[in-house]
This record gives structure tokens, C-alpha cells and sequence, in this order.
């Protein structure tokens, strides 16, 4: 029956069931053909002594972990190479990063994402195309909320070339630089679990963690911010001073980092969807620290070519 299903055409939709008054069962089976099978044996079925079965909270987020370690697996560790050059930025996605190493990825095709980087002695380059049906719209009051309260450009990065490549949560020089609309104005906002000035901390909470410091939240002045809108999405590209980033890059330096996008619910009041390059694990968006948290071991590498 599992080769013959019923219906016509070609999705195998129909069928039927049927239980007679003297207790038989009858399904509809076949394609071309109409088959009436009588169902047997069902009355040696018998129940099973036990306990009901009771699903946790503990229980869901381990199937997740399971099902997103396998998400990472099929996707390893992906390489992008970071040209030294210095793109105008007119918010021509294509014309202003041509040359570039150009990544493509997406959990679905109304939400597709490229993007692209590029260096030079000042900057790091930063771009994303990304589609999206009501385009840069965020909720966001402040800044450090433009993460989950809408549409952004997300990019994560390992600045220190050496701390552990498998690390599970961000050490010094792990950075989170997120790009939205607050208020009317697109405005770069970076995170430090780690740092050492922090003067800028700040406390998050969420349903299921009551505090998730960030030892640094600031918006970043000094980073040039092009938007550019259309129909179905939006492009943003970044000019972000090395020194904000404590970056020092150099021919043929390797680091981690990953590229996101985040996209709102078509109100625009929250993040409905994470995107990622790298980072499988990355479902979940009904929990704001979560959300928040950088994972290195699951970024790319990202590779300084000359």
C-alpha cells in the first residue's frame, strides 16, 4: 500500500476509510485502480500497562540540540575569502562588490541572503542583500534591542586568531555587530560578552534566563551605513573602523565569523526568523537571550586574501 497510494493525478491526495456496523474496517488504496482492502488483526490490539507520556520543557530543548548538531554537521565549517579592496558604497549590492567572494544561504526562498566582505587599511566592509517581504522594518525603542525586535544585518566575528575554535560560548575579541532601523535611522549596534571596558554593560533577561550580562552594548559612531530599499527586501552595506573592532587584518589571517539576517513578522514588532551562513542553530526566536547569545563553534572562516 505504501507504493499504491490512493488518490489521482500527480499528488496522491483522497482516499477513504470506512467502519461497518458489525466492527470491520475498510480503506480505499491504489491509483489508476480503485482497491477496497479490508484491515485485519486489529482485534488482537491490545493496550499497554504504563504511565502517561510526559514531553518537558528540558526534553524539547534537548531534541532541538540533537536535531540542530546534525543541522551543523551536514554544514561543517564554510570559508569565505575577505578581498583587500575598498567598495564604494552606493547600496549597489552587485556593482560595489564585484570581485568579492559572495556567499548565498537561507532557510527559505522569500527570505534568501547574500553577502559579501572586503578590507583595506581603515575599514572592514560589510554587505547583505537580503529579500524580505516588508522590507527594514524594526520596533526596536532602543538600541541594543534592534536584535530581536525586527528586521537587521547581523555579523559575528572571532577578532583574536587564537582563542579555541571549538569554544561554546564568546571570549575577548568575540564581537556581535548588528544593523537595523531604530527610529528612522540605520544604526550599528556591537556587542561584547567579554571586554574590558565596561562601562557600557548591560543585563538581559528572558523567560528562561533571569540575567545575561553583556560586559559591553555601544553604537558605533564611527561606522558608515548605506540602506537601500526596494519591494521585496533591502540591502545594507557597512564601512566599520578596524580599530572598533580591535581587528588588526593582515594577508592570509584566518578567523571565525558568521553572517545573519534576522527578519520581523510583517508588523515589524519582532524577529520571526534567523538566517545564517554558517550557524545551524539558530531556530529559535521566542527567546531573547537566546537570541542574543554568540555560539564561535559554529561560525565560518572567514579568510584575509590580498
Amino acid at each position: 500500500m505504501d507504493n499504491c497510494p490512493c488518490g489521482m493525478g500527480g499528488e496522491d491526495f483522497g482516499g477513504s476509510a470506512a467502519y461497518t456496523k458489525d466492527g470491520r474496517l475498510f480503506v480505499q488504496a491504489g491509483k489508476t485502480g480503485f482497491w477496497n482492502i479490508e484491515v485485519v488483526g486489529l482485534e488482537t490490539v491490545k493496550a499497554m500497562k504504563g504511565e502517561k507520556l510526559r514531553i518537558s520543557d528540558a526534553d524539547v530543548k534537548k531534541a532541538e540540540a540533537i536535531r540542530y548538531g546534525q543541522l551543523q554537521a551536514t554544514v561543517g565549517t564554510r570559508k569565505m575569502a575577505v578581498k583587500k579592496m575598498t567598495p564604494a558604497l552606493t547600496g549597489d549590492f552587485q556593482k560595489d562588490f564585484q570581485g568579492a567572494d559572495i556567499i548565498q544561504f537561507k532557510k527559505q526562498d522569500d527570505a534568501a541572503v547574500r553577502s559579501a566582505a572586503a578590507w583595506d587599511a581603515e575599514f572592514l566592509y560589510l554587505a547583505w542583500d537580503v529579500r524580505d517581504k516588508t522590507p527594514w522594518q524594526n520596533a526596536a525603542g532602543l538600541a541594543e534591542f534592534l536584535y530581536c525586535k525586527g528586521d537587521a544585518a547581523d555579523f559575528q566575528l572571532g577578532a583574536d586568531p587564537k582563542a579555541d575554535k571549538n569554544r561554546g560560548e564568546a571570549v575577548a575579541g568575540d564581537l556581535r555587530l548588528v544593523i537595523g532601523n531604530l527610529k528612522g535611522t540605520p544604526t550599528a549596534v556591537l556587542f561584547r560578552k567579554v571586554a574590558r571596558d565596561k562601562k557600557n554593560r548591560k543585563v538581559f533577561s528572558s523567560g528562561v534566563v533571569k540575567e545575561y550580562p553583556m560586559d559591553s552594548v555601544t553604537v558605533l559612531e564611527g561606522a558608515k551605513i548605506e540602506v537601500k530599499k526596494r519591494g521585496d527586501g533591502y540591502v545594507v552595506e557597512a564601512a566599520v573602523p578596524l580599530a572598533a573592532l580591535d581587528l588588526k587584518p593582515a594577508d592570509g589571517l584566518t578567523l571565525r565569523g558568521d553572517f545573519g539576517a534576522l527578519h520581523g513578522d510583517p508588523g515589524g514588532q519582532d524577529t520571526v526568523l534567523r538566517t545564517y551562513w554558517n550557524n545551524q542553530h539558530t531556530g529559535i526566536v521566542n527567546d531573547e537571550v537566546f537570541e542574543l547569545m554568540m555560539e564561535p563553534k559554529n561560525w565560518g572562516e572567514l579568510i584575509l586574501k590580498p
